[in-house]
């Protein structure tokens, strides 16, 4: 009788952590939210620094066969947010339901958001210290771009 209560217990274990989403990263790729300027040119290279009004970014354009461009945002020299805009031919060429369902495979589930442009859909994964979004136009493949910001 143990080794039967056991093995449901495992059983409902195991079942119950695949069900829960991955833990956010608090931060993109291997940096950390704060992180400073040098340190994201130096992880993610051959990018400019610009100004979009008053906020501090680093741009890089066509870093990946997949990333059409991938921009940093900054907050007192300390990274705050990364907007990723997926290359539109990647896209078309995977389709959409791919390419949304390699984030899950990272994140999770997610939450679906239609609070948004009527035109776009958007699924959200989110922690304590991290919100991602991925935000796609099913007919506009140039638009499918993933946001993470430090919360």
């Amino acid at each position: 009788m143990k080794k039967f209560i056991t093995f449901f217990l495992l059983l409902a274990l195991t079942l119950a952590t695949s069900a829960q989403a991955a833990q956010l990263f608090a931060g993109y790729g291997k940096l950390k939210w704060g992180s400073d300027a040098k340190s994201v040119a130096k992880a993610f290279p051959k990018g400019k620094m610009a100004k979009l009004g008053a906020q501090d970014i680093y741009k890089q354009l066509k870093p990946a066969k997949t990333i059409k461009q991938r921009t940093f945002a900054f907050s007192d020299n300390k990274l705050v947010a990364v907007s990723v805009t997926m290359d539109p031919d990647y896209v078309k060429k995977n389709g959409i339901e791919r390419v949304l369902s390699e984030q899950k495979k990272l994140y999770g589930e997610g939450v679906i958001d239609r609070t948004g442009a009527p035109h776009m859909m958007t699924y959200r994964w989110q922690d304590q210290s991290t919100r991602i979004t991925f935000a796609y136009a099913p007919k506009r493949p140039e638009m499918t771009v993933l946001m993470y910001e430090r919360k």
